[in-house]
């Protein structure tokens, strides 16, 4: 099932918690391990632990908000919270980051509130829990008994009726009906994340020379392959984004999905205009870092989209689909 993984053993081999990516996850029919090491708890007037939440239904989940298969399971999240909380059940998020700027509270807080996410959140700034509970991808649920012991481990999207069905069956009710939508279909997309940093390999149309640090580009005459991108522009790579330095710049991205997502943000707020198969251009604005839905269409196929910017300053993170 769609899932965010491959940045995490980066993440960690980066600092003194590193770990492999074949590091076994926290086994089902285990104890959970105790939260470690958070920053700080969001919704909650004091910090949580699996000692003080002993008797309840516990389900936790590894996310982070900028990421879209994260986004896309939260509305059952708060959905399970609403109608099982007064029965037992307490959804905890620990909210692990992926890019620099989901480390800040800041930032976290306000993407807690646009979600509608009351349950408590633990910043993971450092991965602490993330490594103690030997994770490796977000999102990733982890159900608990009221003995706080794991029952049920899941990553990624697509679990949602198995979950509510597990949920169900610690609390001692009868097994209910899938609700539509909680799932949705994603087989027909078919491109890949792209990052646009320099921690991963990616797609820019090798016939720019792409290359770390700042550089100048041009549109060749001809857009780029599928899954592929083209820049105009002068434009530095760095780690975690592409950030443009020019006063005008734009991306040129073919894809095969119905829907665009972009990770970006931007010191002062960018006004980005925003064409897609050479139709007429709209204005997204972009600041804060976060997620920005740049297409939300239907129709699953291939599409070129084109961004352009007026103002230097624009980090470009990742662009996921839908």
């Amino acid at each position: 099932m769609p899932t965010r993984r491959s940045l995490a053993p980066l993440l960690l081999a980066a600092g003194p918690l590193a770990t492999g990516r074949g590091a076994a996850q926290s086994p089902a029919g285990g104890p959970a391990p105790e939260f470690a090491g958070l920053d700080g708890w969001l919704n909650s007037p004091a910090p949580l632990t699996l000692g003080g939440l002993r008797g309840k239904v516990v389900l936790v989940d590894f996310w982070t908000y900028s990421c879209i298969n994260c986004r896309r399971t939260i509305p059952y999240l708060n959905r399970f919270q609403a109608e099982y909380g007064a029965r037992g059940l307490q959804v905890v998020g620990i909210h692990t980051p992926e890019f620099g700027f989901e480390r800040m509270r800041r930032n976290l807080e306000p993407a807690l509130r646009e979600l509608g996410i009351a349950y408590p959140v633990g910043q993971d700034n450092d991965f602490r829990t993330w490594r103690a509970w030997s994770n490796r991808a977000w999102p990733a649920f982890y159900l608990l008994d009221r003995d706080g012991r794991i029952v049920l481990v899941r990553e990624g999207e697509g679990h949602a009726r198995e979950l509510e069905g597990a949920i169900r069956a610690l609390l001692g009710l009868a097994p209910a009906a899938a609700r539509p939508g909680d799932d949705p279909d994603l087989s027909r997309v078919r491109s890949p994340e792209v990052y646009f940093g320099a921690l991963h390999p990616t797609p820019q149309d090798r016939a720019q020379s792409p290359r770390r640090g700042e550089a100048t580009y041009a549109f060749p005459a001809r857009g780029p392959a599928l899954d592929a991108y083209q820049l105009d522009g002068a434009w530095a790579r760095e780690e975690e984004a592409l950030v443009l330095r020019s006063p005008r710049g734009g991306l040129r991205l073919r894809f095969s999905a119905a829907k665009l997502h972009l990770v970006a943000g931007a010191p002062d707020p960018v006004r980005l205009g925003v064409a897609v198969d050479g139709g007429a251009a709209r204005a997204v604005e972009v600041g804060r870092p976060t997620l920005y839905t740049l297409l939300d269409g239907t129709a699953h196929g291939e599409h070129l989209i084109e961004l352009t910017a007026g103002t230097p300053g624009l980090s470009l993170f990742s662009a996921t689909f839908g």
